[in-house]
């Protein structure tokens, strides 16, 4: 399709290649996932051993809406949520297509843990040193103002 734009007229024998593909709804955050982030947080060292089915759940949780991630976050105590912002931090460098970058859900669970008075004094260091999503810990200033 072409379209003369001093005139306004298309030609509509011009051909216009088109891709279609399927839309899929995100998916509902739940104990599944409570569950995801439990077994990972559990693995030993600072390393995320992941299976494509536990990518597939990082990736959900990491792109999730506010309203999802804030109904799986706050009902959790926090040394939980401490372990889940770590995983989701090293999941953001290591599983492609987890990074989210000023909306991380690391952010929305550092700002729960402050908002608790629960955030623990080295965890800013922690998560500087193993990220490099330079939103992380506080987010975007835009979103703050």
């Amino acid at each position: 399709m072409s379209i003369d734009s001093a005139c306004g007229r298309v030609d509509a024998g011009a051909s216009m290649a088109a891709e279609v593909g399927a839309w899929e709804p995100a998916a509902a955050l739940g104990e599944r996932h409570a569950r995801l982030l439990d077994a990972v947080a559990a693995q030993p060292g600072e390393a995320i051993d992941a299976d494509a089915e536990t990518a597939t759940g990082l990736r959900q949780v990491a792109l999730a809406d506010a309203a999802q991630r804030s109904a799986l976050f706050e009902p959790r105590e926090s040394a939980r949520l401490v372990a889940w912002l770590k995983v989701l931090v090293l999941a953001e460098e290591t599983i492609p297509g987890c990074d989210a970058g000023a909306r991380s859900p690391a952010i929305a669970i550092a700002r729960l843990l402050r908002t608790r008075g629960d955030y623990p004094p080295d965890l800013t260091a922690w998560i500087k040193s193993a990220s490099s999503n330079r939103f992380l810990p506080y987010g975007s200033l835009l979103d703050r103002l």
